[in-house]
């Protein structure tokens, strides 16, 4: 299956988005009733279970119900619909993908549906209980490398902020970019995790990443610190996440390092993908960063 096929399945799951939205507010299906029930109370409970999703191009994955990430998985096969296109047009076979705050894993099974065989997959996921989701869900994929390590400015050790599995989406080093009011009413465990950087990963295992994703819940910035020398030397294709919620951390610099490496930025929008104007507060997006000969 090659990235048109891949490109068509995803224009049927997003037509039939609004089809499933109508019926999951009609509930009209006994297993859609059924589901529905144990949503809610695995949400008022505070408890979690896993489920398979059915992903756009046919493979099935372990979610967690009722995390945010997995219903959407759950309901609709996809997720992001701006950074998934983004990897379909410009990830190819053969490449080697970087999967920087990885999760549960549905970058890291799309990246290793496209690249396949000739092709490598290396996704990093510090948190202990989203790793072992991970795991799960990249088992039996030879050309996937799974590392639970958070990727930094350097290798090391550090402290991160662990939501559970059902805020799991937000753990990071840093406070989750949550409302506060929310924020004060999850548990949040902390312990010590190693760290590494890009550029030394790539010296220690002798590789050469042609795209790069990084979704780590802003700690970007140091991410890409960490990744200097990779960019200089390999030039790979970045996604990064965007999004100020908090005065402390804003995304504005992690745009204007790429732009200084020579990167031109594009943005998901109206349906194409377009060339982006920097701005200097940012909603929750993905933005692409092109070396400047592409």
């Amino acid at each position: 299956m090659d990235n048109y096929e891949l490109l068509k399945l995803l224009e049927k799951a997003v037509q039939s988005k609004d089809k499933k939205v109508h019926l999951l507010r009609k509930i009209t299906q006994p297993k859609k009733i059924t589901f529905k029930l144990a949503e809610i109370i695995a949400s008022r409970l505070n408890k979690s279970f896993r489920v398979k999703a059915n992903l756009f191009w046919g493979e099935k994955m372990w979610v967690v119900i009722p995390e945010i990430i997995s219903l959407h998985l759950y309901h609709f096969g996809y997720i992001e619909l701006g950074l998934t296109l983004m990897i379909l047009k410009y990830l190819k076979s053969g490449m080697t993908f970087f999967d920087i705050g990885a999760h549960f894993g549905y970058y890291t099974m799309l990246a290793s549906k496209i690249v396949g065989n000739e092709g490598q997959v290396h996704a990093f996921e510090p948190t202990k209980s989203s790793f072992e989701i991970l795991k799960l869900n990249a088992k039996g994929k030879n050309n996937v490398v799974l590392n639970n390590l958070a990727v930094s400015s350097m290798k090391g050790k550090a402290l991160i902020n662990d939501y559970g599995i059902r805020f799991s989406a937000w753990n990071s080093l840093h406070v989750a970019r949550i409302q506060k009011d929310i924020l004060s009413h999850i548990r949040t465990t902390k312990y010590e995790i190693e760290t590494i950087s890009v550029d030394e990963y790539v010296r220690i295992h002798n590789l050469k990443p042609d795209f790069i994703k990084i979704d780590a819940e802003d700690h970007e910035y140091e991410i890409l610190l960490g990744m200097e020398q990779t960019i200089e030397n390999f030039r790979p294709i970045i996604a990064i996440e965007v999004g100020d919620v908090s005065d402390e951390i804003k995304s504005k610099p992690r745009v204007e390092f790429l732009i200084s490496k020579k990167y031109k930025t594009y943005e998901y929008k109206e349906g194409k993908i377009l060339p982006h104007k920097i701005k200097d507060i940012y909603d929750y997006d993905n933005l692409l960063f092109l070396p400047e000969y592409y």
